[in-house]
């Protein structure tokens, strides 16, 4: 086993910022900055009564070890292959990959699909002489619809007075969207991600615990309630964190954003479509005042052919008064029409402002897509 040696002068945000990877399925782009990733505590701190970050790690995380395969198996995952570490020459820091076949809730469930995981850690020394080791791990689901187009990531620090003392592990989480998209699948995907890994790493957790120190300290961690297991956490010790509910604020500014321009989108298609029907039955009420029109005309000439058929023959006056009943009703139609045609002819005129409606969504999607 590789014994870590924390390294003074130095935070976790330091550390990775000058991480070089010499892994081709590793890259600096696919972690977020410390800091900003406690949108979510998804593990509260839960002690190790006796155990140190040292025995924590040689059981749980180092390489060949058997727990992360009894972890997968219980959460029915298959095809796990860990990738041995690669140590800073220090042994203060390291980075590998996992991949595996999962099973995702998201969008597709109880679909087995690949999983494509980058893990780093950072272990370094607090200006207050306490130890932390930040574990970050980075995940995507690259086969699974859109699921290239988020990122789930993982934070886990492990807490100790010293390098002996026994520990305390705590682990946020955060799932972000990457584009613009299937924009709308996120308010679906981002919760139902968070669920399933606040399940899945208080799992790992639950069990690292009741196989280390036993059943009745893990049972005591159930019980316990996250207020008395407080302790001082990187938030409080680290240069880099800055709170939990600091980090979150990005995230939640870019997915409220990307909501309004779906509403709006959204308004847009309402009033395109009562825009539509509006335009069809001005279409109809133009085509019949054309009938009716055609029709007043050949009743204006019947109506001169009746004044000299009544000249010759008294009862046509009967035909004559029937035809100036069907003009008066035409009439009366026409003017009821004409009405509900200025009607709709000012209510066009009026759209204008639906132009500059979609010309502004258009810049600010526009702008969220380049420029934000």
């Amino acid at each position: 086993m590789t014994t870590l040696v924390p390294m003074n002068g130095q935070t976790a945000d330091k550390v990775f910022a000058a991480q070089k990877y010499k892994i081709d399925k590793i890259a600096a782009n696919m972690f977020t900055a410390v800091g900003k990733l406690k949108d979510k505590r998804m593990v509260p701190p839960t002690k190790f009564p006796g155990m140190s970050i040292q025995k924590v790690w040689d059981y749980a995380f180092a390489d060949n070890t058997e727990f992360l395969k009894i972890y997968h198996d219980k959460r029915r995952e298959t095809d796990l292959v860990v990738g041995t570490w690669e140590y800073a020459p220090d042994k203060g820091s390291g980075y590998r990959v996992v991949t595996l076949t999962t099973l995702v809730d998201v969008p597709r469930a109880d679909t087995p699909t690949p999983l494509e995981e980058a893990h780093r850690f950072a272990y370094c020394t607090t200006p207050e002489g306490k130890v932390l080791l930040t574990y970050h791990i980075s995940s995507q689901t690259p086969d699974v619809t859109a699921g290239s187009t988020f990122r789930t990531e993982a934070l886990a620090e492990f807490t100790a007075d010293s390098v002996d003392g026994e520990c305390t592990i705590t682990f946020w989480g955060n799932c972000k969207k990457m584009s613009m998209t299937f924009a709308a699948i996120q308010y679906i995907a981002v919760p139902r991600a968070i669920r399933e890994m606040t399940a899945a790493y208080k799992m790992m957790v639950d069990m690292i615990l009741e196989n280390l120190c036993g059943k009745d300290a893990a049972a005591a961690a159930e019980k316990a309630p996250a207020e008395a297991e407080e302790t001082p956490s990187a938030g409080a010790i680290t240069e880099s964190a800055g709170g939990d509910a600091g980090g979150g604020e990005p995230e939640q500014q870019e997915m409220a954003l990307q909501g309004i321009l779906l509403l709006l989108s959204l308004i847009i298609t309402v009033v395109l479509v009562f825009s539509l029907s509006s335009l069809r039955q001005l279409s109809g009420f133009t085509k019949a005042f054309i009938s009716d029109g055609s029709t007043f005309s050949a009743s204006l000439a019947d109506k001169n052919l009746s004044k000299v058929l009544l000249s010759q023959l008294e009862p046509s006056a009967l035909l004559s008064a029937a035809q100036d009943a069907q003009i008066q009703s035409l009439r009366t139609r026409w003017l009821d029409q004409k009405v509900t045609i200025s009607a709709l002819e000012s209510t066009v005129n009026r759209m204008w402002w639906y132009e500059c409606f979609l010309t502004l969504v258009v810049v600010l999607m526009l702008v969220k897509m380049f420029v934000l």
